[in-house]
């Protein structure tokens, strides 16, 4: 089959798992951010800071796997520019701060002040953000990454079409709690609610408009109607069910619903467990969303809650791509195919596959994903 047929095949397989309707195979998604380098024998101070060698390192661990339908998430851009702006966090870079092929590190420290949820909830995010950013991250390699995300991000997916594989996240988000306890602190930022939640809450709701306008750009700049909707911390085990009420669910709900207006398929991508309040999610529009868990989250549980509701993409867990064997792998996902499949599910690692998997437990993935995944 000529790759644009083979595309459009699984572009359309993936879309009847998120509309949970009958599917011939379930959708095997990849993703790996820093098992690709890697595998590929490319260093990860190059893949942090050479863009269009990190897609070029995914795509050929794409074609290296073979027979998956696409990819969940991979770097875009500069990765560590990435994950400052998500954590308002200094990353210590492979390669500068650390060895050539050591991980990435978020170094977590109270960089926010108090008075600057004042600032946000006066002036909006953006202005807060630009006037931020300089604390944590490198302006110059910032910049790099902004011209290439405009110049260089909608070539980059065509590489993936072109190759037959389907870019499933068109943008990246996530609710303001996550990028703000980053900023104070986790222990700073979980006492604030407590203390001043007014603040807090002031600074949450004025950040909302642009963090919708921002994932509304990406997804038309990649013309990929899906936008990744993390959370970590704002997770159901880490907070009383009244802080999460307040501070967590009305967020999501409303990013959730502002994308799903503009005909955006929110993917979120949640880690932690998050377990006790899965019932909330039956509050959205039925279909239009992925819930994405990273091996913590019951998702027996969620089936059970959200059967032909939302779709599943889950959840092969980080510890037996990295410590477990080919056979643990398939014990896994035919548990996983019979339980949580065949309608509304993607089979894909847990949040990610780290970067010590053993190559041959994503090739039992990929294996045993087709041999159990197999409909019709």
């Amino acid at each position: 089959m000529a790759n644009e047929a083979l595309y459009q095949q699984r572009a359309e397989r993936i879309e009847k798992a998120v509309r949970c309707e009958p599917v011939d195979l379930i959708p095997t998604l990849f993703m790996g951010q820093a098992f690709a380098p890697r595998w590929m024998g490319m260093t990860t101070a190059q893949y942090c800071t050479d863009p269009e060698g990190a897609c070029a390192a995914t795509l050929g661990t794409l074609e290296r796997l073979g027979d998956v339908d696409g990819v969940n998430l991979w770097s875009v851009g500069y990765h560590t520019v990435n994950l400052s702006t998500q954590w308002l966090s200094k990353v210590l870079m492979p390669g500068k701060d650390l060895p050539d092929d050591a991980l990435w590190q978020v170094v977590e420290r109270e960089t926010m002040t108090l008075e600057d949820y004042d600032a946000i909830a006066a002036d909006g995010w953006q202005p807060f953000l630009e006037s931020f950013l300089p604390k944590v991250v490198d302006m110059e390699m910032f910049q790099a990454h902004m011209g290439w995300l405009v110049n260089e991000y909608p070539h980059q997916l065509e590489k993936f079409k072109a190759a037959g594989y389907v870019p499933v996240v068109g943008g990246i988000s996530t609710i303001p709690f996550e990028v703000l306890c980053g900023g104070r602190s986790m222990n700073s930022f979980f006492m604030d609610l407590y203390r001043d939640p007014a603040r807090v809450k002031a600074a949450l709701d004025a950040m909302v408009p642009a963090m919708v306008e921002n994932a509304i750009a990406a997804c038309a700049l990649s013309g990929i109607p899906r936008a990744w909707l993390g959370g970590w911390r704002s997770a159901s085990a880490m907070l009383a069910p009244k802080l999460w009420d307040e501070f967590v669910w009305p967020y999501y709900y409303d990013i959730s619903m502002a994308l799903i207006e503009k005909g955006i398929t929110p993917v979120l991508h949640w880690d932690q467990d998050w377990t006790r309040d899965l019932a909330r999610l039956k509050e959205l529009p039925a279909r239009t969303c992925i819930l994405n868990p990273d091996g913590m989250t019951d998702i027996r549980k969620a089936k059970e809650l959200l059967d032909g509701h939302m779709a599943i993409m889950g959840d092969l867990p980080a510890a037996i791509l990295s410590v477990g064997t080919p056979d643990d792998v398939y014990a896994y996902i035919e548990a996983l195919v019979r339980d949580v499949g065949p309608t509304g599910l993607i089979l894909c690692p847990g949040c990610d596959g780290p970067i010590d998997s053993k190559p041959e437990n994503f090739e039992a993935f990929v294996a045993a994903s087709r041999e159990f995944g197999r409909v019709s």
